[in-house]
């Protein structure tokens, strides 16, 4: 419950627009709360063997968050914590089975074996055809009709669908509806995002924040 809590809470404050620099800053200690319950998981026999995001889950949820966690750390260029979050995974049934998430490691942290498979094909079908593109057009045009289909796609298959209409004055546990890993391959790839960048579930400040962090990088080795 902790380490989700701390998930959940930055959510929140990136979809009440809090400054990215904090947010950014606060992934390692969502990284170590991650860390804590995986160590926690296999002190127990009964759960040894589950990993803390179950992505192969009947509902979308775990997977969309996993994805989402590594896309924040390579947009928010804390790349030291991609490969943490990859071993979350690690040791357990769903360790590199998953070919949108090898996709973004490969990106990242060097070159791992990417199945033919992923656990939620039809959701994710655009974000592979943007991937696999022969064209930086074609990319980019695959990439904007994921981003488009994204939040429909979540209707059946995601607990957080509609959870902004489930709302009440009391208690809500909408935090936001972001496809980050959108922005993360378009940053990745150089894609140019001009189509799509103002759909409400594409964190285009986030984006920003990693390209601006490049060209100061740049700017500095220069100097």
């Amino acid at each position: 419950m902790l380490a989700w809590h701390e998930w959940y809470v930055f959510q929140l404050k990136y979809t009440a627009g809090e400054d990215l620099e904090p947010l950014a800053d606060s992934l390692e200690q969502i990284v170590e709360a991650l860390e804590a319950y995986k160590c926690a998981l296999r002190a127990d026999p009964e759960t040894a063997d589950d990993p803390p995001f179950d992505i192969d889950n009947d509902t979308i949820d775990h997977y969309a968050a996993y994805l989402n966690l590594l896309s924040a750390c390579v947009l928010l260029k804390r790349d030291t914590l991609v490969e943490r979050v990859a071993n979350l995974l690690e040791g357990s049934h769903l360790h590199a089975q998953d070919a949108v998430i090898e996709e973004l490691l490969t990106r990242v942290t060097g070159r791992r074996p990417v199945p033919d498979e992923w656990f939620w094909e039809k959701p994710y079908l655009s974000l592979m055809n943007a991937i696999h593109a022969k064209s930086n057009e074609a990319s980019a045009k695959a990439m904007g009709n994921y981003v488009r289909k994204w939040y429909p796609s979540m209707k059946g298959r995601a607990n957080f669908w509609n959870m902004h209409e489930e709302a009440t004055p009391q208690y809500t546990s909408y935090v936001g509806y972001w496809a980050m890993c959108a922005a993360a391959f378009t940053y990745l790839l150089g894609i140019d995002d001009s189509t799509y960048r103002d759909n409400p579930v594409y964190p285009k400040d986030m984006i920003d924040y990693a390209s601006s962090h490049d060209a100061s990088r740049t700017a500095a080795n220069r100097n």
